[in-house]
């Protein structure tokens, strides 16, 4: 039997409806995780986190990030040694696996985060400090 132009055309459309129909169901395995749940609610806060980010660009000196073989440090200047506050390490495909710390500065204006308690990956680092009541 021989094909013509319109059996390869509709071999063509079968092939790519297969397609289509293999993307759709693989996609609906991946998980739906949302980077927070309360989305909303830090919404209406949003303009807190602007204002907190032009106060923290404001500074002659910031919080410097070290990288050292048992994790890493993060260095405060002196002006910056009595802050209160978090470190919250964000895993964006795993919220399972984000690690929240109280912000403790020693006498040395340091904080070492260790890698022990980090599984190996990449994270997103947030800082989040008052200091003189002031984000």
């Amino acid at each position: 039997m021989k094909l013509n132009w319109g059996h390869y055309i509709a071999i063509a459309l079968g092939c790519f409806m297969i397609f289509i129909l293999s993307l759709l169901f693989s996609s609906g395995d991946s998980g739906h995780a949302m980077v927070t749940e309360d989305y909303y609610e830090k919404e209406l806060y949003f303009q807190d986190e602007i204002n907190s980010e032009k106060n923290a660009n404001a500074l002659a000196e910031k919080p410097e990030i070290n990288i050292q073989a048992n994790g890493f440090v993060l260095t405060f200047p002196e002006a910056l040694k009595d802050s209160k506050g978090e470190v919250y390490l964000m895993r964006n495909n795993n919220e399972l696996q984000d690690v929240r710390l109280p912000l403790k500065i020693d006498s040395k204006g340091r904080m070492l985060i260790s890698s022990a308690k980090l599984v190996e990956g990449e994270y997103e680092l947030f800082l989040k400090f008052k200091n003189q009541d002031q984000d």
